[in-house]
């Protein structure tokens, strides 16, 4: 479970950094980009510890 509060907490910073305007994904120039990626981060979290908890029914 450790891998995905991991992938939340960084998704999460990136999503935080994106919205503030002042970082951007690089070679992109783009927060909107950082915010994505950021999201897709808080997904892949949530599945790992989604399959984490279920493989240890």
């Amino acid at each position: 479970m450790g891998a995905g509060v991991w992938n939340i907490v960084m998704g999460l910073a990136a999503i935080a950094a994106g919205a503030s305007g002042r970082f951007v994904f690089i070679g992109t120039n783009s927060g909107a980009v950082l915010i994505a990626v950021g999201v897709a981060f808080v997904i892949w979290g949530a599945v790992q510890i989604f399959r984490n908890r279920r493989a240890s029914e």
